[in-house]
């Protein structure tokens, strides 16, 4: 069984790629497969991770196509492997018009669901790295993985940004009849200061938010910068970071949602 898991926030800015991709990384070293899937038109994963629209060398090898044309020959032609431990279905420019051409087509917020359904089953975990803005790609997002990580920033507008996160999730499970789980919220690129502390208190006292919120938060580090900046993730830069802890905290805690606690 393959556990879909979607890292999104209709607000930029809060760090998701990089709690999607190390999430992904360290779910692998314990031991299981994972395929992460690029469903941002801005591609920030793929260039993460070296990945561009140059390992397309035909259209219908790209995300976009499939989930425009649907299925077709070859879906497993999309995966590429990285140094990271993880496969990946990176973004490319295409990307930037699915929206548009999938506006008037039938099924349009399943596509993505269609298109896991033909090339995930081999791997435990697949982990879709969302956009940052409602629509019919944040939509596919929710209704192919139904469970859910969002990353919170510790600032002022935080509380109002995850409620209108989490009433977007509640009109998507009305709407489409679903039931959606929401694995953790996040907080990311917490700072060392009183305003930082204070953001992260009102959170834990938010009916409705702190039943998710994480005990631990993903602080901000130089290194995990520079990381990203060299294409690759704390666990190959610095290991030794004190937040490689934490995102193995977040592995952990997803594994004991998705799979049962040991």
């Amino acid at each position: 069984m393959t556990h879909r898991i979607t890292v999104s926030n209709q607000k930029g800015g809060v760090g998701k790629t990089t709690i999607c991709l190390h999430l992904a990384v360290a779910l692998a070293d314990r031991g299981r497969d994972v395929l992460l899937i690029d469903l941002d038109p801005s591609a920030y994963l793929s260039v993460h991770l070296g990945l561009d629209e140059d390992y397309y060398e035909e259209n219908e090898n790209s995300l976009a196509y499939h989930l425009v044309e649907g299925s077709r020959s070859n879906p497993e032609g999309t995966i590429l492997n990285s140094d990271e431990g993880v496969d990946v279905i990176s973004s490319n420019y295409d990307m930037r018009g699915v929206e548009d051409r999938l506006s008037a087509e039938r099924n349009r917020e399943m596509r993505l669901k269609m298109f896991l359904d033909e090339v995930d089953e081999d791997y435990d975990y697949t982990l879709v790295d969302s956009p940052p803005s409602l629509g019919i790609l944040y939509d596919n997002a929710i209704l192919a993985c139904r469970r859910v990580v969002i990353p919170i920033k510790d600032e002022d507008m935080s509380i109002i940004s995850i409620h209108r996160a989490l009433d977007e999730i509640d009109e998507i499970e009305r709407a489409f009849r679903i039931d959606a789980e929401i694995l953790a919220i996040v907080p990311n690129l917490v700072r060392p200061d009183g305003v930082a502390a204070s953001t992260l208190e009102g959170l834990r006292n938010t009916d409705g938010v702190k039943e998710y919120l994480t005990p631990f938060e993903i602080r901000q580090r130089v290194a995990i910068r520079r990381a990203m900046k060299k294409r690759t993730t704390l666990y190959k830069h610095k290991p030794s970071c004190d937040q490689t802890e934490n995102f193995e905290k977040l592995a952990d805690l997803v594994v004991s949602k998705c799979e049962g606690d040991p």
